[in-house]
């Protein structure tokens, strides 16, 4: 079984749909996933901040029409396909323990769908290291 690992450091709402469907359709394949989100990707993985998500610069002006295509598509709720992306495969979704304490995000206010805490090196050493491939956002 080929082994991915995947480090979104990303926040903004069409980086993080771009994760999702890259890890379902590798999962969806037959790949073991370990995804870890750090940084502002995982400060926006919380009940209060997803629903607020912002798209990146290069869509300045078109929000609204992307918006509603991907509620047509049903890519408009991420705990929902965040959900669609476990069920894919094996899949694992970590969010990095010190992203946490320097956001001051309590564990308590993360999304469900999160499979657990984790440390970076404790991910370098579990995900990455054994990894076939390791992809970045």
């Amino acid at each position: 079984m080929k082994k991915l690992a995947v480090i979104v450091t990303g926040g903004s709402y069409n980086n993080l749909l771009q994760v999702c469907e890259l890890v379902r359709i590798a999962a969806a394949s037959g790949a073991q996933v370990s995804v870890l989100f750090r940084d502002e990707a995982a400060s926006k993985l919380t009940h209060d901040k997803v629903k607020q998500l912002t798209f990146s610069d290069a869509y300045k002006g078109r929000e609204s029409r992307v918006r509603d295509l991907l509620r047509e598509r049903k890519r408009h709720d991420v705990p929902a396909v965040l959900r669609e992306v476990k069920e894919a495969g094996d899949v694992k979704l970590a969010i990095c323990r010190d992203t946490l304490e320097y956001f001051e995000i309590g564990v308590e206010q993360l999304l469900p769908e999160l499979d657990e805490v984790q440390k970076a090196e404790a991910f370098w050493k579990e995900a990455v290291a054994p990894a076939d491939q390791v992809l970045t956002f």
